[in-house]
C-alpha cells in the first residue's frame, strides 16, 4: 500500500461531519493545506491566489474553489469533491471573494446551511500576499452567521489510523534505506548537497521501481530526498541550519535526515555522522545517546508530554550540558514535519495509543558541531515502538575516506 483508500477518506468527512453538528455548525470552509489534504487527499502549493473547500454538515456536499491553475488537479489528486467553482487569477477583473461568497451562498440555499465554521474568516491569508474583502463579513451580510473553527481536524489528526502507521512504517524503511546509500557516499572534499543529491537519486529510483509504477509523491516532489541541510561540522551546531559554504573535511560532524513521501506521510529519521575523529566527539556523542535513552524510557501511554522534556533535562544537568541544550524533545509527526504533540515542558497534553512523534533531543557546541539523532516513535497500548531503525552507536556512524 502506498497511499490511503477513499473509504478512509470518506471515514474521515463522516467523522468530521459530526463534530461539525455536535458544534452547532452547519459547514466547514477550510484554507490549510495539510488539512485540506487530510480530509480529501488532495494537496496545491500554497501561493497568493485564494484556495479553499467547504464541507457541508448537512448534505455530501464538499466543495472546491480556486484558482484556473488546479483546474485538472483538483482530480487527478482526489475523487471526493462533488462541485469544483474556477476564478481566472489573482488579483482579477473579479475578486476571487465575490465568487467564494456566491459558491458559499448557493451551497446554503440548496442545503439549508446557516453556520458556517471558517479556520480562517478573513477567506485567504495574506502571508502569500493576498490582499482582498474579508469573507466573514460578506457572508454576514448574505444574512449567515460565522464562527471561527480551530483545532477540529487537527484533533482528529493526532491519532493515528492502522492505516496510517503503516504508511508512516514504510516510509521509516525507506528513510533507513536512504541513510544506508548515504552512508557510503560521504566523502571529504564534497560538498554535502552533492553527497545529498546522488543519495537521493539513487535512493528515489529504488523506491519507485519497488513501490510500482503507480507511486508517487502526494506532498513532496521528489520520493526519498535525503541530506545535510547544511549540518556539516562547525555548521551542524545550528539545529536549523540551510546549508554550509564549505566541503566536508575530515574531523567533521554531520547531521543527515530523511522522511520520504508515502502517501503524504513521513517519518523522520535524523543521524549524527563522525566522519574521522573530531576532538571530543565521542564524549558528546555518548551523552546525547544518554538524554536519547532518558526520553525513550519515559515514553508510553498515558505518560504526560512535559515528562518527556522534564526527563531528558534532569538528564541534562545531570551530565552538566544543559547549556548546550537548544530545544524540546520533540514534535508530532505525519502529514506535516512537525504537528502536535510537540514534547515540550509547556505542552498540556498526555501520550495515547495511535500518537506518532519523533525523539530528537539533541546538543550543540559551537565551533564543533551538533549531535542529535531522531527517530520515529509511536505510542502503544503497552509502550513505544520505533518506526524507524538504522544503527545508532558511534563505531557504527563514523566513516573515514582519506
Amino acid at each position: 500500500m502506498w497511499r490511503l483508500p477513499d473509504s478512509e477518506y470518506a471515514k474521515r468527512l463522516e467523522a468530521l461531519r459530526q463534530k461539525l453538528v455536535s458544534e452547532g455548525i452547519d459547514a466547514l470552509y477550510l484554507t490549510s493545506a495539510p488539512n485540506i489534504f487530510y480530509l480529501t487527499g488532495y494537496f496545491m502549493i500554497q501561493t497568493e491566489r485564494p484556495l479553499a473547500v467547504l464541507i457541508s454538515a448537512k448534505s455530501s456536499d464538499v466543495v472546491f474553489m480556486g484558482p484556473m491553475v488546479e483546474k485538472g488537479h483538483v482530480e487527478f489528486r482526489s475523487r471526493v469533491f462533488t462541485e469544483e467553482n474556477y476564478y481566472f487569477d489573482y488579483p482579477g477583473d473579479v475578486e476571487p471573494m465575490m465568487m467564494f461568497r456566491d459558491t458559499i451562498i448557493s451551497v446554503a440555499k440548496r442545503s439549508g446551511l446557516k453556520v458556517i465554521g471558517m479556520d480562517n474568516p478573513a477567506g485567504a491569508s495574506s502571508f502569500w500576499g493576498y490582499s482582498g474583502s474579508d469573507l466573514s463579513a460578506l457572508l454576514k451580510k448574505e444574512g449567515l452567521s460565522i464562527k471561527q473553527v480551530k483545532g477540529i481536524i487537527e484533533e482528529m489528526r493526532i491519532i493515528k489510523s492502522s492505516l496510517e502507521i503503516e504508511l508512516i512504517r514504510e516510509s521509516g524503511k525507506w528513510a533507513a534505506r536512504a541513510h544506508e546509500i548515504l552512508m557510503s557516499k560521504i566523502r571529504p572534499g564534497a560538498y554535502d548537497w552533492e553527497i545529498s543529491l546522488e543519495a537521493s537519486l539513487e535512493a528515489s529510483r529504488e523506491m519507485k521501481r519497488e513501490m510500482g509504477p503507480e507511486y508517487m509523491p502526494l506532498t513532496d516532489s521528489v520520493p526519498n530526498f535525503i541530506g545535510f541541510r547544511g549540518q556539516v561540522g562547525e555548521y551542524s551546531a545550528y539545529p536549523h541550519a540551510l546549508a554550509a559554504p564549505r566541503p566536508i573535511r575530515e574531523n567533521d560532524v554531520l547531521g543527515s535526515g530523511a522522511g520520504p513521501d508515502v502517501g503524504g506521510y513521513h517519518s523522520e529519521l535524523e543521524r549524527t555522522i563522525i566522519v574521522g575523529n573530531p576532538p571530543e566527539a565521542e564524549n558528546r556523542f555518548n551523552a546525547m545517546m544518554k538524554l536519547r535513552e532518558a526520553a525513550l524510557s519515559v515514553m508510553g501511554p498515558g505518560v504526560k508530554v512535559k515528562e518527556v522534556d522534564e526527563a531528558v533535562r534532569r538528564k541534562a544537568k545531570e551530565l552538566g550540558v544543559t547549556d548546550h541544550l537548544r530545544h524540546h524533545v520533540g514534535h508530532g509527526l505525519g502529514i506535516e514535519g512537525h504537528e502536535p504533540p510537540f514534547l515540550d515542558i509547556g505542552y498540556n497534553a498526555e501520550l495515547k495509543p495511535g500518537m506518532i512523534v519523533s525523539c530528537e533531543p539533541g546538543i550543540y557546541y559551537p565551533g564543533n558541531g551538533g549531535y542529535r539523532h531522531s527517530d520515529t516513535v509511536l505510542i502503544t497500548a503497552n509502550g513505544i515502538e520505533l518506526l524507524t531503525k538504522f544503527p545508532d552507536g558511534f563505531e557504527e556512524l563514523r566513516v573515514s575516506r582519506r
